[in-house]
């Protein structure tokens, strides 16, 4: 059998075929399938040899996403902060509206990836994206938080308490959350009610039939 694991056990559930993965993904599992002899343990599959950058399964949801982002951003501004900005899938879309962009997440592989074909007004950070935003005076001259717009896009288990401060203290004119968890959304978007105006809330079904969205939030200071 070849397939995945049902949920919180280690039962193999046979797979031919994954109707959420691309065309790609798919054949590398016919492929897998079609060897005489497959050996126990774990494959992964994935659609080409580039680095190991996440990136979402449903390719038409996560241009909408994107397109949305783009939307919600106005034309002329001083500063994007991409927050998790992953491979810069957001803050590369978002270039022709800043005069300066700058990119943080931890995974380095990603960073790298962001990095080989930034532009000059480009700056991409490896590192805790929680310390270096407590640093972003240093990181970001000039720094004003009227002149800036914030793009966070945090793993399933949201803003950490310390991100939430931060973000609550630096007060930037826009704010983009952008979340896969609408628990943890919920429970950051309360804490930061104080400080913030939610302007709109645009769920969209990342994998239909299954309880999976994404959610992008407009908030204004």
């Amino acid at each position: 059998m070849i397939g995945f694991f049902r949920r919180d056990s280690h039962r193999l559930i046979d797979i031919e075929r994954c109707p959420i993965s691309r065309d790609e993904v798919n054949r590398a599992l016919a492929e897998l399938r079609a060897q005489p002899q497959v050996r126990d343990g774990h494959y992964t599959l994935r659609v080409s040899s580039r680095p190991r950058v996440f990136s979402q399964t449903n390719d038409a949801v996560a241009n909408a996403l994107r397109d949305l982002v783009d939307n919600l951003v106005g034309p002329d501004q001083e500063l994007l902060i991409d927050a998790y900005c992953g491979a810069g899938f957001f803050a590369k879309a978002l270039l022709d509206k800043f005069e300066r962009v700058i990119g943080i997440d931890w995974d380095r592989f990603a960073i790298e990836a962001a990095r080989q074909n930034a532009t000059a007004k480009e700056s991409y950070i490896a590192g805790d994206v929680d310390l270096a935003f407590g640093q972003l005076r240093s990181i970001a001259p000039g720094f004003r938080s009227e002149e800036t717009t914030l793009l966070v896009d945090p793993p399933a288990t949201g803003l950490s308490a310390a991100m939430r401060k931060a973000i609550v203290d630096l007060a930037p004119a826009t704010l983009i959350y952008v979340s896969c968890n609408p628990a943890t959304l919920a429970r950051d978007l309360k804490e930061m009610q104080g400080k913030f105006t939610i302007n709109s809330v645009t769920p969209l079904d990342m994998f239909p039939q299954t309880a999976e969205i994404e959610v992008a939030v407009q908030l204004h200071a």
